[in-house]
C-alpha cells in the first residue's frame, strides 16, 4: 500500500474517531444535563409553590394561568407500582356471596329485602345456574356445592323502593342506587349544572348546594364523603396503604333540588391515582383505562348512588422507588418548549399523579394496575378552547396528552 493511501486511511480513521468522541461527549453532556434536572423528593416539594408562582407570573412562554390552589405536601414517597389483583377463586362460592351480601347491606342497610336480586352463579367443576336470591339458601345446602370454588354476579332492581344493584364477586365492580336523582346513572343521564375540580385533593371553590334536606356547603359534603370512603362503613375493601380522595365534584339537577356527584380516586402515600371522566373523548395516548369511582348524594344523610370502583382491592407492589425527579417547574418548562410559538395554553392546575399504563394481555388476570408517576398539567388551549391534560414523566420528561370536553 502506498504512503498516500496509508495517510488517507489514517485521516479517515481519525475523522471517525473524532465523530465518535464528539457523539460520546454529546451523549454524556445530555445525560449529565438531564441528571442535573433531577432533584430529591424533598427539594421538589420545597420548590413546588415557587414553581406555581413563577407560572402565575408568566415565566414559562406560551403558558398563562390564573390563580389555583394546589399542594404536594401530602406526598410521602414516589414509586413505579403494580397492583396485584385479588384472586376471587381463593374463596369458596359461599365466602364470595357473603362478602357481596355484606357490601349490599352496608350501602342499603341491614334490613334490605334482597329477594329482588337475581344470582348468576359461575361454579368450578359444576354447572352454572341463574336463580332468584330466595333460592340461594336452598341452593347452598346442596352437597355438591359445599365449599366449591365459584363466583357470582348479583343484579336486580326493586321498583317499589327504587333500588338498583349490580355487584360481582370480589367487589370488582359495584353499581348501587336508591334512584334519588330519578336516574340510576346520575353523572351521565342527570343534567350536570356545574363542575368543580380538585387539584391534588384541594377544593378550588366553595359553593352552596341545595340538597333535599337543605342547603349545605360543598366543603361540608366533601368532608362527609371523605370520612365515609375511609371508614369501616364503606361497602368496599381497600388495598393496604390506599385511601380515597376526590378528583371532581359535579352539581346535578334533581328536580327542584340538586344532587352532588363526587368523582373519586385512590391515593397511595399522598399521590392520587388518575381518575376517569365519562365525558372523555379522543384516544388516550398513554393509558388503557382510568381509576374511577362515583358517589352521588341527594341529601346529606347517606349516599344515593355509587358506581365504578373497578378492582378497588388488591395488593400494592412497589416495583421501584423514585428518589429523584424533575420539579413541577421543569415539567412546565419542558411543556412550554414543546408547545411552540403558535399556541397559548391557560393552565388550570398541576398535580403529581399515578397514571395507569396499558397492561400486557398475558398479565391482565394477575395485575389490575401498572402505574407510573407523572406531572399532570391541566390546561385549556386558547386557540380552540379544548380542555387538554398533559402528562410529563417525572424521570424522563416525556410528554403525552389527552383531551376532554370543558364545562363552562
Amino acid at each position: 500500500m502506498s504512503r498516500k493511501k496509508i495517510n488517507s486511511l489514517v485521516l479517515i480513521i481519525l475523522f471517525f474517531l473524532l465523530v465518535l468522541c464528539s457523539f460520546i461527549f454529546f451523549v454524556g453532556t445530555q445525560e449529565q444535563d438531564h441528571n442535573s434536572r433531577l432533584k430529591s423528593i424533598k427539594t421538589v416539594k420545597e420548590l413546588f409553590h415557587e414553581d406555581v408562582e413563577n407560572l402565575m407570573e408568566g415565566k414559562y412562554p406560551n403558558l398563562i394561568s390564573n390563580k389555583f390552589d394546589a399542594s404536594i405536601e401530602a406526598v410521602e414517597s414516589v414509586y413505579e407500582i403494580e397492583i396485584i389483583a385479588e384472586d376471587i377463586l381463593k374463596n369458596s362460592f359461599s365466602e364470595n356471596l357473603q362478602q357481596m351480601e355484606a357490601s349490599i347491606e352496608k350501602f342499603f342497610g341491614k334490613d334490605i329485602d334482597k329477594s329482588f336480586l337475581e344470582v348468576e352463579a359461575y361454579m368450578i367443576d359444576a354447572e352454572s345456574e341463574i336463580m332468584n336470591y330466595t333460592e340461594v339458601e336452598q341452593f347452598m345446602k346442596g352437597e355438591k356445592f359445599h365449599n366449591v370454588s365459584g363466583t357470582a354476579w348479583l343484579s336486580g332492581s326493586d321498583s317499589e323502593n327504587g333500588y338498583y344493584v349490580q355487584v360481582f364477586s370480589g367487589l370488582l365492580q359495584v353499581w348501587y342506587s336508591k334512584n334519588g336523582v330519578n336516574t340510576i346513572y346520575p353523572s351521565v343521564e342527570g343534567e350536570i349544572k356545574a363542575v368543580y375540580p380538585y387539584i391534588s385533593g384541594v377544593r378550588q371553590e366553595e359553593v352552596m348546594i341545595q340538597l333535599k334536606d337543605g342547603e349545605i356547603a360543598l366543603s361540608e359534603m366533601e368532608q362527609m364523603v371523605l370520612d365515609y370512603m375511609n371508614s369501616e362503613d364503606f361497602p368496599l375493601i381497600k388495598g393496604d396503604g390506599i385511601n380515597y380522595g376526590i378528583g371532581e365534584a359535579r352539581v346535578l339537577k334533581a328536580g327542584e333540588f340538586e344532587g352532588l356527584c363526587f368523582l373519586t380516586r385512590r391515593v397511595y402515600k399522598g399521590v392520587p391515582f388518575e381518575y376517569g371522566s365519562s365525558t372523555s373523548v379522543g384516544a388516550y395516548t398513554d393509558n388503557y383505562r382510568h381509576d374511577n369511582g362515583e358517589i352521588t348524594y341527594v341529601d346529606s344523610s347517606s349516599p344515593d348512588t355509587m358506581l365504578g370502583f373497578f378492582r378497588a382491592s388488591g395488593t400494592v407492589v412497589e416495583k421501584q422507588e423514585i428518589t429523584e425527579m424533575i420539579t413541577a417547574g421543569e415539567a412546565l418548562s419542558l411543556l412550554s418548549e414543546q408547545i411552540g410559538d403558535n399556541s397559548v395554553y391557560e393552565v388550570h392546575g398541576i398535580e403529581l399523579v399515578y397514571r395507569n399504563c396499558e397492561i400486557p394481555e398475558n398479565k391482565m388476570l394477575e395485575i389490575s394496575d401498572i402505574l407510573e408517576p407523572k406531572w399532570k398539567i391541566i390546561t385549556i388551549n386558547q386557540n380552540d378552547d379544548k380542555y387538554t391534560m398533559f402528562y410529563v414523566d417525572v424521570v424522563t420528561g416525556e410528554i403525552t396528552n389527552r383531551f376532554e370536553y370543558y364545562y363552562d
